[in-house]
């Protein structure tokens, strides 16, 4: 990423004393360059509230890199643990990659799931770690996401319901490139109108780059067929019927003084079936 760009993103996060998440994650690998553990305690120097995170496929990963990344202040790692597309998933098979990880990190797990894919929560004082043994056929047991048409194995989809990703995330890409949403790659040339500027480039800044998603957002966030690299998108999509369609039109109603209370009862039901 260049300085510039990086300097702009730490600047942003002072000027709003942002205290939520940060995380490394998407189309690279995070743990390739040392560099990361200075890219973590400058976030935790500009944001002390801040919750760092890092998704990773674990490669570049062992007891070493991983005691400095939790004394770096690391609080989530998630590790997807990659077997061979042409190896046929079984328990068995998950078993001997993830024993192989832990040999090589030097921890020790605890078994959270099994079916479609082995999962753990690996050994840390520090830190909250996990880790997933996956291919390509546990990811479609999962809906594989068709990532804005890029993924022609996805479910075929016609796009209707409504997302409201582009509320909950804002999205660079290393160029500083902000996307509407992670699905979505900056470089694909499918994808280029969803580019809406540039980090530390076009004068964009990290509050301005939020403001430019609003037309997006906006288009998202009630039923009805969605366009562009939205049209086919199958993630996270809701069952349209009355009481779903009914929901939607109430909660975009933003003068309705019942809105925040209706949509504080609805959380809990709507983070139970985001865990699950």
């Amino acid at each position: 990423m260049p300085e510039d760009t990086w300097q702009e993103i730490l600047r942003g996060l002072r000027e709003v004393a942002y205290d939520g998440t940060i995380v490394w994650s998407r189309y690279s690998e995070p743990l390739s360059e040392r560099r990361i553990l200075n890219r973590i305690r400058e976030v935790r120097l500009a944001a002390p509230r801040i919750r760092i995170c890092i998704n990773s496929n674990g490669d570049y990963l062992d007891s070493t890199f991983l005691n400095e990344l939790e004394q770096a202040g690391l609080n989530r790692l998630w590790i997807d643990i990659y077997i061979p597309d042409e190896e046929t998933y079984r328990l068995e098979v998950a078993q001997k990659y993830l024993d192989l990880f832990l040999a090589r990190i030097e921890r020790s797990c605890t078994v959270t799931g099994t079916v479609p894919e082995l999962s753990c929560k690996i050994e840390s004082s520090r830190m909250d770690m996990h880790a997933h043994v996956r291919n390509v056929s546990v990811m479609r047991a999962m809906d594989l996401s068709d990532r804005g048409g890029l993924i022609r194995i996805a479910r075929a989809t016609v796009r209707e319901a409504p997302c409201y990703a582009p509320y909950k995330h804002l999205v660079i890409d290393w160029d500083g490139s902000v996307v509407i949403c992670c699905q979505l790659r900056s470089d694909s040339p499918i994808h280029k109108r969803a580019v809406v500027g540039r980090i530390g480039a076009d004068a964009v800044g990290l509050v301005d780059a939020y403001v430019h998603l609003a037309g997006w957002r906006a288009a998202l966030r009630s039923y009805g067929r969605k366009k562009g690299p939205c049209a086919t998108c199958n993630v996270a999509e809701y069952d349209s019927t009355r009481l779903t369609r009914a929901l939607s039109h109430f909660l975009i109603n933003t003068r309705s003084p019942l809105r925040a209370m209706v949509k504080l009862t609805l959380r809990p039901v709507l983070m139970r079936r985001l865990r699950s």
